[in-house]
């Protein structure tokens, strides 16, 4: 995959995301616009890089018109904010959910490498939107389940996910399908 242009549609919501995403022996970076309804107008564009393992380097969320989250993973591991001050509350953490988006269900994906019928625990920063933009450590499960289904899970919260030969997500069941 060198660069791939994408579209997802929100199936319990108004919402449709378009994603740029290329990928080469020097990392990954995803650009990624949602224009979504989810109780109020929201229009947030976001840019993760990655290492060429999928490593999450840098995330930035911006929803229009507020100020936005701007963090970044030092090889050591140490998660800084855009002001450069240290968030050892992210310690551990090596992918990133952003709420309103399926692709970042990918990086882990990616990352781990799955065998069918293994499973992995990540820490993640998670980005929910719908609170402002606040970033927290959460753990969530992914299980492959078979050579493109994936069980993704957080909590009490559990989804089975249907991926393309890059692991990226064209069935996430109630939540998003992607478009031709």
């Amino acid at each position: 995959m060198t660069e791939r242009e994408l579209m997802w549609s929100a199936l319990a919501w108004p919402a449709t995301e378009h994603l740029v995403l290329r990928a080469d022996g020097d990392g990954v970076r995803a650009d990624g616009a949602i224009v979504a309804l989810d109780g109020r107008p929201t229009r947030l564009a976001y840019t993760i890089e990655a290492g060429p393992d999928w490593t999450v380097r840098r995330l930035t969320v911006a929803p229009y018109g507020e100020p936005g989250l701007d963090l970044t993973r030092r090889g050591d591991g140490r998660w800084f904010d855009g002001a450069g001050t240290e968030r050892p509350d992210l310690a551990g953490c090596v992918d990133v959910d952003i709420a309103l988006t399926p692709f970042t269900n990918t990086l882990p994906i990616r990352r781990l490498g799955l065998a069918v019928g293994a499973s992995a625990g990540v820490r993640v920063v998670y980005v929910p939107v719908d609170q402002g933009l606040t970033a927290d450590a959460a753990d969530q499960r992914y299980e492959r389940l078979g050579q493109d289904i994936y069980r993704y899970s957080s909590g009490a919260f559990t989804a089975d996910l249907t991926v393309d030969d890059d692991g990226l997500v064209t069935d996430y069941p109630d939540l998003w399908r992607r478009l031709a």
